[in-house]
């Protein structure tokens, strides 16, 4: 099996995993589920590091949108503590 299916395999798996449990514990609010998500993005991405070229480049192009996403969720919630 390719790095690429496994990194897929894996990130999927735990999206799936982290969606049940948020939904067991019926958590409503999306910013939790998305950082979750980013965070297990690059935990799986690391995991499964020897990829080629054209996957490394989606990977960190993948990476930074996500990393935004998840500073933007951080700063609000500091804001929403502070304010």
């Amino acid at each position: 099996m390719k790095n690429t299916d496994v990194f897929i395999i894996m990130y999927a798996a735990l999206l799936f995993s982290t969606v049940v449990i948020l939904s067991l514990l019926s958590v409503e609010r999306i910013d939790v589920y998305v950082a979750l998500f980013a965070i297990e993005f690059f935990v799986a991405s690391e995991l499964n590091s020897p990829l080629g070229p054209l996957e490394s480049r989606r990977k960190i192009v993948m990476g930074i949108l996500l990393l935004v996403i998840f500073t933007g969720i951080v700063l609000e919630r500091i804001v929403e503590i502070l304010g």
